[in-house]
């Protein structure tokens, strides 16, 4: 799914990280949604829709007497007030980093994930583990970053196979494969029908 989100939100949030030395700093939103919570050093999100997970939360907080709370006993109760457990919620993970919450969180098998800066994503470890993001040169321009292809096939491995090509620069191949001749490609030049790279 990592994999999936980073190639198709990389063109609309992350444009600013493509030219590599070229990045700019994004300021934060806001408006934060629902389940996006401020810890001691940055942001975290975390779900405590299922029983188990509302109970890991409880166990994550260290307090004994959050889990007696009738209000946030069952699925129903903790969605019709939704916004005192949120705020509650966001009282407790004020109090701990985020490297904290992730672990104590984690350990309860509560779903949980640090929110990141856009600058943060191409450095995240499971975004360099899984090799998501390659550089390329593209002439003109210098040296790149853009997500590899989100499907991964075993036989026909997708792949970046090169920078993005100028203007016509394939213009002449295309037409050839085509069945134009040369004398053709002449014309439509002429006629600036096409454009052939220089």
């Amino acid at each position: 799914m990592l994999d999936t989100m980073i190639s198709y939100l990389w063109p609309e949030g992350m444009t600013q990280f493509t030219v590599v030395g070229a990045e700019a700093t994004a300021p934060d939103p806001n408006d934060r949604p629902d389940l996006v919570f401020k810890t001691s050093d940055s942001y975290i999100c975390c779900g405590t829709i299922s029983d188990s997970e509302w109970q890991g939360f409880c166990r994550a907080t260290g307090d004994p007497e959050l889990a007696k709370d009738e209000r946030f006993a069952t699925p129903e109760s903790r969605s019709v007030n939704a916004t005192a457990r949120i705020n509650m919620m966001q009282e407790y993970i004020a109090k701990h980093t985020t490297a904290e919450w992730l672990e104590r969180l984690d350990a309860a098998d509560v779903p949980c994930a640090p929110v990141l800066r856009r600058s943060e994503i191409i450095h995240n470890e499971q975004v360099v583990a899984r090799e998501l993001i390659e550089e390329i040169d593209q002439p003109s321009v210098g040296k790149v970053r853009q997500p590899k292809p989100a499907a991964r096939f075993e036989l026909n491995p997708s792949a970046i196979r090169g920078p993005a090509p100028r203007i016509g620069e394939h213009s002449r191949d295309v037409l050839v494969e085509l069945g134009y001749d040369e004398r053709a490609i002449k014309k439509m030049v002429e006629e600036k029908a096409i454009r052939l790279a220089s």
